[in-house]
């Protein structure tokens, strides 16, 4: 490889009231995307009927997840070149102007091509408000602070379901996308005088010269070719269709490529190879991929059993979340704070996915007549757990590394989560529907089996027997879709044997090998690396203005 670009330290210390400043500038940028990601789900099949696209409805989510997971790497080292501000101002931007667009949409092409440019903007928001608040905390504050943030994302993932049903049922559906655009307005102004830029050495052209943009463009490619026939195969496309298996051959020779050009091209690599190195951060990413497939396959077959089983609305099938989205800021908090006072983060999260595996495995117990307060206390023992794991891991995978990696390593993990999760869906959605479509009675006719198995609306004038046969059948499909997801949190649960406890004081990264090379952004060699390592440790040590 050539002579590898360390980016330029980009850590600014704040005075106590301009960092709670921020920390709310960033909670609300948390708040809008998740407010808008989980508002959409629970109006497509309204968006569906009226685009006559019931069908191929579920490719807007697809769309917006492809493009999210696409540029979360992407987004975070290009804010190592240009700066947090600029490039987080940009997500926004492409946020909203998405939410615009698909407020307009005329047809689904439209529709699905606006959530992608939405999807641009929310992958560059979801990894930036973390790189950002990494860079005003030291590695010991950051499990707090980053469970203040986790109140944002909470409070949009309560609040989306809500503003989504409502603003369908009682005006247009549009308007749950068009609603977005002044709220991206308005936390960009925020954003502007709430952000510290550092200033970065280096003119444009030098900064262009030594992005990774082959790497960019294969990163791309890969997630694409290989994020679309896992969402649409076996529903979209047959999984053996000429179709699929180019998009798999397509994404699988541009993985390879990717691999190489980050290892021997690039010098300033998307994915820096010396991550993997790191047992403790590869470990943690790995991890992170099976939390995602649990984590939103959870979120979107909970609601399928609430609305499809249970018989609930929209609405109260969001109320039926809460409980979920409660204890899980809950012990996001708590252990921000037991992260802080112990200096360790290893017990959160061993505790965490031990307590989210017995709810994982609790949930076997939904059926037709699983009463609410059940439902109740299974979900809030999988918030308790979830929240336990999320941020004290990112923590411990920030800590394991130097600064200079702290951008790379959290876009690589939030990619992680965000693929793992596509991935959940597919198999998920795969379990459920041969299942489904094994159990339903045979004497249904054809076309209202393939309606079933796309829509799943039960026409009314069918008897009250095929009726309760047919949620029995959907019953048993979700069923196996909970039992997938238990291994996988167990399998979590046995890695975190295999994964070191560091005292965040005072961790010992695997530092690079490199020439040293730089942009005038910042020359590093090794050595002072591992001197920038020690300054920020530092920090953890001294008596600081961050409370």
């Amino acid at each position: 490889m050539g002579r590898e670009v360390i980016p330029q330290d980009q850590s600014v210390s704040l005075p106590r009231a301009k960092l709670l400043i921020l920390i709310f500038g960033l909670q609300t940028a948390l708040l809008i995307s998740f407010v808008d990601s989980t508002s959409v789900s629970t109006i497509l099949p309204i968006i569906g009927k009226e685009l006559d696209a019931a069908e191929s409805i579920t490719w807007a989510g697809t769309a917006f997840l492809v493009a999210n997971t696409s540029f979360q790497i992407i987004t975070s080292r290009l804010s190592d070149c240009f700066g947090r501000k600029i490039i987080l101002l940009g997500s926004l931007f492409f946020f909203g102007f998405g939410g615009l667009l698909a407020g307009f949409a005329k047809n689904k092409v439209w529709l699905y091509s606006a959530r992608a440019v939405a999807g641009i903007g929310g992958g560059g928001i979801n990894s930036l408000t973390m790189i950002i608040l990494s860079d005003v905390v030291t590695v010991r504050e950051r499990g707090k602070y980053l469970s203040l943030l986790g109140i944002g994302i909470a409070s949009g993932s309560a609040a989306g379901p809500f503003l989504g049903a409502i603003l369908a049922e009682k005006v247009r559906w549009s308007w749950a996308f068009w609603i977005i655009s002044p709220l991206a307005a308005v936390t960009m102004l925020l954003i502007q005088f709430t952000v510290p830029q550092k200033a970065l050495e280096g003119d444009i052209k030098q900064k262009m010269k030594h992005m990774d943009w082959l790497g960019g463009f294969l990163s791309l490619t890969m997630t694409v070719c290989l994020l679309v026939p896992l969402s649409g195969g076996g529903s979209t496309f047959a999984w053996g269709s000429p179709v699929v298996i180019a998009l798999f051959v397509v994404g699988g020779c541009a993985l390879l490529a990717f691999i190489f050009v980050e290892g021997k091209v690039a010098s300033l690599p998307l994915f820096p190879g010396r991550i993997l190195k790191n047992r403790n951060t590869c470990l943690l990413i790995v991890q992170t991929w099976l939390v995602g497939m649990v984590f939103y396959g959870g979120i979107f077959f909970t609601p399928l059993y609430f609305q499809n089983i249970l018989g609930v609305s929209p609405i109260l099938s969001a109320a039926l979340l809460l409980p979920l989205v409660i204890s899980q800021v809950l012990t996001t908090t708590i252990s921000g704070f037991i992260v802080k006072y112990t200096n360790r983060t290893w017990a959160s999260f061993f505790v965490g996915f031990a307590v989210w595996l017995a709810g994982q495995g609790a949930q076997l117990c939904f059926d037709q007549w699983t009463s609410r307060s059940v439902i109740i206390g299974v979900l809030l023992l999988q918030g308790l757990g979830i929240g336990a794991t999320i941020q004290s891991t990112l923590v411990l995978a920030q800590a394991s590394g130097p600064p200079a990696d702290r951008a790379a390593v959290t876009g690589v993990r939030n990619f992680a989560r965000t693929s793992g999760g596509a991935v959940g869906l597919a198999v998920g959605n795969t379990i459920l529907q041969n299942i489904f479509a094994k159990n339903l009675p045979t004497d249904l006719s054809a076309g209202l089996r393939q309606s079933l198995l796309s829509t799943f609306e039960i026409p009314t004038s069918l008897d009250a027997q095929t009726t309760a046969s047919i949620r029995a059948a959907y019953m048993t499909g979700l069923r196996d879709v909970f039992i997938f997801f238990i291994p996988v949190v167990g399998i979590c649960l046995v890695m975190c044997a295999f994964i070191k406890d560091l005292p965040l004081d005072s961790p010992k990264p695997i530092l690079p090998k490199h020439s040293g090379d730089s942009l005038p952004m910042e020359n590093h060699s090794t050595s002072q690396i591992a001197q920038d390592q020690g300054s920020e440790t530092s920090l953890s040590g001294r008596k600081s203005d961050i409370p």
